[in-house]
């Protein structure tokens, strides 16, 4: 495989490494964007996903949207974004100046708001446009990949490095950077910056106010596990720290470099003869008529207030935030996170509904197992929402809309990622014969699953049988019931519409006991037939269809 270059514009990628003080560091970039773009393209051609003159499709209202636009025009690409609200207008103007289609959608889906209803609207563009290429930098694994370059870089002009801070969208860079430095430096103390109502780290989302921080969407490249701290800014604390970071060093920078810039400082100075390095992603042109314009700030909620001086602990964070907060992550997963059956500090016991969200208990004394009183007086068990889960059939083309069931990387490793899945259903021969679906519960995507028949079924599946692939469930809606729901909704609807089949088979590895638990409760049988698989060796599972799941 030749290697691709697209280095017209790598000197812009690069950051200007500069001393803030003694042990206090900034990467300056022009447009960090600029470098996991770049690398993901150039990783397309060389994989055959990117053809010349090929039009790209993405969805952006920020940074990597300009990224991309900057690189089309550069290499002769076609590109098609798809963004909202949150686009403003001196990059829109830019944008359309690059000869970009732009689409802007004005109404949040139900389920993932903003960012969901995009990702639908992106579906439609790379099912009519031929040969279109997705970069999907929230979940394509070359984009946290591509800052091993800063690490290096860092290494280089830093030397130790004991703290990295940087704000948190895709996940691309503080993962991906955090990954690289520890391998010098395994001790290397993580902290990601976010805005309050930010669904990332487990706020209840809301509509953006932050451009470059907060989601409605946990994308796939947000690995948890590299945080050690997470500290949450307001839209005002950001851009009070934003004009500091310009009044005192000069840097004319935008609201995340200026909100990573407050959290470094004061890590800083707790934390004397220690060597932190903040990310500052762009610079402050994009936001003239909004950080930097004191009429624009007047109206901002709480920018007449004073900024703390150090953040606010909380002891969980899924509370409401009303300033700089802070939260004691631990390295843990989202789920390990989120999913404590107890919060000790406030003393309420929790349970997760179908959305993902915490529901407080009426009761320290409830039994977290218990069912809760919901509306009009029903029950609501971890389960019951799993009753009214139904299937959506999906095309090859879908991914969008199940981009957010990322799994942690212990089930994860499991099963194909999801871009990979899709891959494949693109580039098959069979694909009458694959049928992609996601488990659908109040218009929400909770779950996935790919169903194979005739000639598209592996080679260990016997004549007759419909096998199953790549079922996953969120990890915001797992130990809800949603498994077995899945695996009831496939046997009705091979029931339905497939009559003749005889059974529904699987493969599960030996080392996946959750999965091989959860099919065996829903009526499949392991038939002691193994197979070889990528991944390891496999059970082969068997579900006689008729019977109830």
């Amino acid at each position: 495989m030749s290697r691709v270059l697209m280095r017209n514009l790598e000197d812009f990628e690069n950051p200007r490494i500069v001393e803030l003080r003694d042990g206090l560091y900034g990467a300056s970039f022009f447009l960090m964007k600029l470098l996991p773009a770049r690398f993901i393209l150039e990783r397309a051609v060389e994989q055959g996903l990117l053809k010349t003159g090929a039009n790209i499709c993405d969805s952006s209202s920020g940074n990597f949207g300009l990224a991309l636009a900057m690189l089309c025009a550069q290499y002769g690409y076609k590109l098609t974004l798809v963004s909202d609200s949150a686009l403003d207008r001196h990059l829109h103007t830019r944008l359309a100046q690059l000869n970009v289609h732009l689409d802007v959608v004005d109404k949040p889906a139900r389920g993932g708001g903003f960012q969901q209803a995009r990702l639908n609207r992106l579906s439609v563009y790379l099912k009519e446009i031929p040969g279109s290429y997705w970069p999907s930098h929230h979940s394509n694994p070359d984009n946290p990949l591509a800052y091993a370059k800063l690490a290096e870089l860092l290494i280089e002009r830093v030397g130790k490095i004991d703290c990295l801070v940087g704000p948190v969208g895709s996940g691309g860079s503080m993962c991906g950077t955090s990954k690289y430095l520890r391998v010098p430096f395994p001790g290397l103390h993580t902290i990601g910056v976010d805005s309050p109502k930010s669904g990332l780290f487990g706020q209840p989302g809301s509509k953006r106010h932050l451009s470059g921080l907060e989601g409605s969407i946990v994308p796939s490249n947000v690995d948890h596990r590299h945080f050690d701290e997470v500290h949450w800014l307001t839209p005002a604390e950001a851009f009070h720290v934003t004009r500091q970071l310009h009044r005192d060093h000069g840097l004319f920078m935008g609201p995340t470099s200026g909100a990573a810039y407050g959290v470094a400082n004061w890590w800083s100075q707790k934390n004397p003869g220690k060597k932190v390095v903040a990310i500052f992603p762009d610079e402050g042109h994009r936001y003239v008529e909004t950080v930097y314009n004191e009429d624009r700030l007047a109206s901002v909620s709480g920018w007449l207030q004073s900024m703390r001086e150090d953040p606010a602990a909380v002891a969980a964070p899924t509370e409401k935030l009303t300033g700089w907060s802070y939260f004691a992550w631990g390295r843990r997963t989202r789920d390990e996170v989120l999913c404590s059956p107890m919060d000790h500090a406030r003393g309420r016991s929790f349970l997760r509904s179908s959305s993902g969200t915490r529901l407080p208990s009426q009761s320290i004394k409830q039994n977290p197992l218990e069912p809760i009183g919901g509306a009009h007086g029903r029950a609501i068990t971890p389960t019951s929402e799993a009753c009214y889960a139904t299937l959506r059939a999906l095309s090859r083309f879908d991914d969008a809309a199940v981009v957010h069931l990322k799994l942690d990387p212990e089930q994860e490793q499991f099963v194909d990622p999801l871009h990979v899945v899709f891959s494949e259903l693109r580039n098959s021969t069979c694909s009458e014969f694959e049928h992609p679906f996601s488990i659908v519960v109040s218009e929400e995507a909770v779950g996935f699953f790919v169903l194979r028949e005739k000639k598209a079924v592996p080679e260990w599946a016997p004549p007759g049988a419909i096998t199953l692939h790549s079922l996953r469930v969120g990890p915001a809606y797992q130990c809800s019931g949603y498994g077995k729901a899945a695996m009831r909704l496939a046997a009705e609807w091979i029931l339905t519409t497939r009559p003749a089949a005889v059974s529904l088979m699987l493969a599960v590895n030996v080392r996946n006991i959750m999965a091989r638990k959860v099919y065996l409760k829903s009526g499949f049988r392991d038939t002691g037939a193994t197979y070889c698989g990528s991944v390891g060796t496999q059970n082969i599972f068997e579900y006689i269809l008729g019977h109830e799941c």
